[in-house]
This record gives structure tokens, sequence and C-alpha cells, in this order.
């Protein structure tokens, strides 16, 4: 089971979780597990903030996110405050 569903949140309520808000997008990282988990963070109700997506941290996903990361940071630069 999930270590990010609604069941398992009730059943391991002091389970260690952390959360990262990026934009409208929370991402849940349950690291005794090595999973994580991408949520809708501005959901209008309960129902809508359950996992969108969660699965396993694999080797080489820190370099992919780095380059996601100078990507956005390059569009970034071209937005007018």
């Amino acid at each position: 089971m999930s270590r990010h569903s609604q069941k398992s949140k009730q059943r391991h309520p002091d389970a260690p979780r952390e959360h990262f808000e990026v934009a409208h997008i929370t991402f849940e990282i349950a690291p005794d597990a090595k999973t994580f988990a991408l949520i809708a963070g501005q959901a209008y109700s309960a129902k809508d903030r359950r996992p969108l997506f969660s699965a396993h941290i694999e080797k080489g996903m820190s370099e992919q996110l780095r380059e996601l990361a100078f990507r956005i940071r390059q569009l970034e630069e071209g937005i007018n405050e």
C-alpha cells in the first residue's frame, strides 16, 4: 500500500512525510519508504487532494530534477514582474 494514501495516513499518522510546495503542486516524500507523491496543492475539496501519482524514488531522479530546475530558471529570467 502507498504511504501516501488517505488510509495509510489515518493508520500511520506519525510516519515521516516531508512536503515541498512547487507552484500549485505538492511533492510529498516518505523518506523511510523512499517514495514520493504529487498532490494538487490548491484543490478545492478534500477528495481532490489525494495523490495524483506516487512512485518509488529511483537512482538518477535528482539529476533529472536539477535539469528541470535549470530549464525553469531560464524561463523565469524572461518573465517581467
